[in-house]
């Protein structure tokens, strides 16, 4: 396996995670040139209920804002991204694929994306209310004056690894 540069940006116990579920797959299955990312679902604050989401199944999607990854000079999610979820203690929890990659002006976020993100109640209202609450403060951030100007970029995954001691959730 090539060792592309997000891998090497990775702290110990993700490389550690990461290498336990490459040493996981046959040979012939282990990606050639990943990209895999370590981070929170959401914040700090709620990855620990996001993540019993992943696992149980109800959380299939996550979304962000195109003119975050933008401003700050990263590259946009791919079909095939990788990303090791963190718990509150930055442990590794899971690692989800990118499997389908959607983007919507804000307010033409459809009803099949509230329900794959799997929160509240799982209406459009509640994603949106949600959603507006968490994105609002950084908007001149990136560029926006409103949230109807945002791009959100929806990422469906698939689960792909659990670790084998998932403490904390």
């Amino acid at each position: 396996m090539k060792n592309s540069n997000c891998l090497n940006k990775l702290k110990p116990t993700e490389k550690i995670f990461w290498e336990s579920y490459i040493d996981s797959l046959p040979q012939n299955e282990r990606p050639k040139e990943p990209h895999v990312e370590a981070s929170y679902a959401g914040s700090k604050r709620i990855t620990d209920k996001l993540i019993e989401l992943y696992l149980e199944g109800k959380k299939t999607a996550g979304s962000s804002i195109k003119e975050d990854f933008i401003s700050a000079g990263d590259p946009l999610p791919k079909v095939g991204n990788f990303w090791i979820i963190l718990n509150s203690n930055e442990e590794p929890q899971c690692l989800v694929q990118t499997v389908k990659v959607v983007e919507n002006k804000f307010y033409d976020v459809p009803l099949e994306i509230a329900i794959a993100e799997g929160e509240g109640d799982l209406s459009l209202e509640y994603w949106r209310n949600a959603h507006k609450k968490f994105y609002e403060p950084h908007l001149e951030d990136w560029g926006l004056s409103r949230i109807d100007d945002a791009t959100v970029i929806t990422e469906f995954f698939a689960v792909v690894y659990c670790s084998s001691r998932l403490s904390n959730i």
